[in-house]
């Protein structure tokens, strides 16, 4: 969806749309006086697209959904191997972490089934009921990620409660004329603390009827390590980890890829994406034993944008996802071989067709669309860890636009039809029953949301959103150990869906030289499930079942982006959730530390061959944290070795990076991060290591990025 620049809709005096979380602006336009009127307009540089969440063309600031975009040299720079910690230095935005492995999002406190991950806007699933699971996703094959904060399940669906994360691959390109034009991309790195390479390369051919692109990366890791420090038992202190320095079955390998075609015709645009996710790891369990898995997801998406007359388009979507997830028994790690232990695979089939318009009745733009998913999953492992069924859901949703003067209304309806199938035929294991049994689930949702311009600078916005989730085969019939984190899991029949009632109010200044904002939320979760320790104990681990109560999230996002001169940038953000138990009155599980960010950027003169040079400085501040109440990890706080609740930190990081002339007008790029930069011993409490021993230390990061062609 292309934004368009136009003076007669209040724009700043200097364009500049905070679209990174107000931690780098993305230029549009520029001012110049009229000859004529002697009014300010606007000559367009840049177009920016913004898709997630989004009903009309407009300014990302003067959207109602809380919207951040990475993309360009941000998003190279930011991009990691996981995508929780390429996300997690946006405001709201967090990551449940193993050491450096997993990186699972968290948006606003909620993470796992209740975050929509997407792919080119289609629904992702990675059996993410386990807390360990990261999304199946590269960010180095992604040209831009954007991030909806809050309720989202108008657009996304089930899934969406606490927000949604689209992945989207490169934009197909059909410039030139008729000649082929080709570039690529190559990426090498560096990682001191785990001795992980990395290695990538992208590629681009196109002319004005086709546009290919490619991608391969391959990163491969040893060992972790942690800081020295006293280790339990035999310490005297019982908090004291039970392992630390160099970290035993932390080790990984990945190989990812992807490949896309565009076809530009006569009647539109037909593309086809192909993209394969590989991954064996081993984790190291509280024992000190490890533990092998190996994971993979293929995806394959055929989708169109055909314009239509009288100002439609259609974009129809077709999806294939198929999902592979094999792991051992405790002792047995990935160098040894598959046992046999866990094994679930599942297929995803998806269509989408969107259909967009201009003015239509009081609206002055909007989208219709109709969605159908279905699954097939399979369990064959000795463990019954999720079972085999089937889930499917229609639904129907509209979205629509409508501006009057400085004030912008959004709004739009969705009706859901969900099924659960739990299936005997399709588990290898006892579920306790023969034949079939399901769930079906109808829930209506929607959201109403406004912005008004107080100011050419300043914007108000509000937006109110219902959200839902049907439980998955996990949550409803789970039955066996979960190796991963040393506990038995259980599944609840009777579970209900979720209902989220979701209000945000936020207050966005932007002027020439500082960009910021404050959002206050409450999120109102009717039956929201979580995992709770049952208290009893089966084989010398924990017995965990699945439960729901009401439950609220509140909280406060504050972030700013200050030119203080031309050299020295100036950021910030502030991040406080608090989520409760309406019936026990307790915190609700696996919430973030209250975070404190900031961050100063000099920018250097260009000199001889060397440009763009610049010195990087970041602090960033977590909070204490209490474990709550029988969620997962609680049990450490028991042990006589480790802790699930954890003490106040502060980490310092640094980054400097140059450019070098490459080839043509492109630039290579050389950065050096160092990650906990004085070997601070700390424990984030969304790092499921914390129970028996350390966050990572330092870490020293060496990247080269170099252009081909273009």
């Amino acid at each position: 969806m292309t934004l368009c620049c136009s003076p007669n809709r209040n724009w700043p005096s200097v364009a500049t749309i905070a679209l990174i979380g107000g931690l780098g602006p993305a230029i549009m336009a520029v001012p110049r006086a009229s000859a004529e009127t002697g009014f300010a307009e606007y000559t367009e540089l840049d177009v920016i697209e913004v898709t997630a969440g989004v009903p009309t063309p407009g300014d990302p600031r003067l959207q109602a959904a809380n919207i951040s975009v990475l993309t360009g040299e941000e998003l190279q720079r930011r991009e990691r191997l996981t995508l929780g910690e390429t996300l997690q230095e946006l405001p709201g935005v967090d990551s449940i972490t193993a050491g450096n492995q997993v990186g699972k999002p968290v948006i606003r406190g909620l993470s796992g089934y209740q975050v929509q991950v997407l792919s080119n806007g289609m629904g992702v699933d990675y059996q993410q009921y386990g807390a360990r699971h990261p999304p199946n996703i590269d960010p180095f094959l992604a040209e831009r990620i954007e991030v909806v904060r809050g309720a989202s399940s108008l657009l996304y669906g089930s899934g969406a409660l606490g927000g949604a994360i689209d992945v989207q691959g490169p934009a197909f390109d059909f410039s030139g004329d008729g000649t082929l034009q080709t570039s690529a991309d190559t990426l090498l790195v560096y990682h001191s603390n785990n001795d992980q390479w990395d290695a990538g390369l992208k590629a681009r051919a196109n002319n004005d009827i086709l546009s290919l692109y490619t991608g391969l990366i391959r990163r491969s890791a040893g060992d972790l390590d942690t800081p020295n420090a006293a280790t339990a038992p035999g310490s005297g202190d019982p908090t004291d980890p039970k392992f630390t320095g160099r970290l035993p079955h932390t080790d990984f390998d990945q190989a990812n890829a992807q490949f896309g075609m565009g076809l530009m015709t006569g009647i539109g645009e037909f593309d086809v994406r192909i993209s394969q996710w590989n991954d064996e790891n081993n984790y190291l369990l509280p024992t000190g034993k490890g533990i092998g898995l190996w994971l993979r997801n293929d995806e394959v998406q055929v989708s169109g944008d055909l314009p239509l007359a009288s100002g439609w388009t259609l974009n129809p979507t077709l999806s294939w996802q198929n999902n592979l997830r094999r792991a051992n028994s405790e002792g047995r790690t990935r160098e040894q071989g598959y046992d046999g232990t866990v094994h679930l695979e599942f297929d995803l089939y998806q269509a989408r067709l969107e259909a967009m318009h201009d003015a239509l009745g009081p609206f002055d733009g909007g989208t219709l669309g109709m969605e159908y998913a279905h699954k097939t999953q399979y369990s064959r492992g000795t463990t019954v860890l999720a079972p085999g069924g089937e889930v499917s859901n229609l639904a129907f949703f509209l979205f629509e636009s409508k501006d009057m003067g400085p004030l912008t209304l959004q709004t739009g309806l969705r009706h859901d039809w969900h099924s659960v199938t739990a299936d005997a035929s399709k588990t290898s294991g006892d579920l306790g029953f023969s034949g079939r049994v399901t769930h079906d689930y109808s829930v209506l949702s929607g959201s109403l949301g406004a912005v008004y311009r107080l100011t050419d600078r300043l914007a108000l916005a509000g937006n109110l959103a219902r959200g839902f989730r049907a439980p998955s085969l996990f949550e409803l019939y789970a039955d066996g150990v979960h190796g991963g984190v040393a506990a038995i899991q259980q599944g609840n029949p009777d579970l209900d869906a979720e209902k989220s009632l979701n209000l945000d109010l936020g207050l966005r200044w932007q002027s020439p030289r500082l960009r910021a904002s404050a959002t206050l939320y409450r999120n109102s979760i009717s039956d929201y499930i979580y995992l709770q320790d049952t208290g009893e104990a089966r084989g010398n681990l924990p017995v965990f079942v699945y439960q729901q109560d009401d439950a609220l999230l509140t909280g406060l996002e504050l972030e700013a982006h200050w030119d203080l001169t031309d050299r020295l940038e100036l950021s910030g953000a502030l991040e406080l959730v608090r989520g409760t138990n309406d019936r026990t009155d307790e915190d609700l599980p696996l919430l973030p530390a209250d975070s404190l960010r900031l961050a100063a950027t000099y920018r250097f003169d260009d000199r001889g061959p060397i440009r763009e040079p610049y010195l990087t400085l970041k602090v960033r501040h977590n909070a204490s944290k209490d474990a709550a109440p029988g969620e997962p990890f609680a049990q450490f706080d028991d042990m006589p070795f480790g802790t699930a609740s954890t003490d106040a930190y502060t980490l310092m990081d640094l980054e400097a990076g140059i450019a070098l002339r490459a080839f043509g007008n492109r630039l290579a790029r050389l950065n050096l991060t160092v990650s906990n930069l004085f070997d601070t011993e700390y424990r984030d409490f969304l790092d499921t290591y914390k129970g028996y021993t350390l966050s990572p230390g330092r870490d020293i990061r060496l990247s080269l990025n170099v252009p081909f062609g273009g």
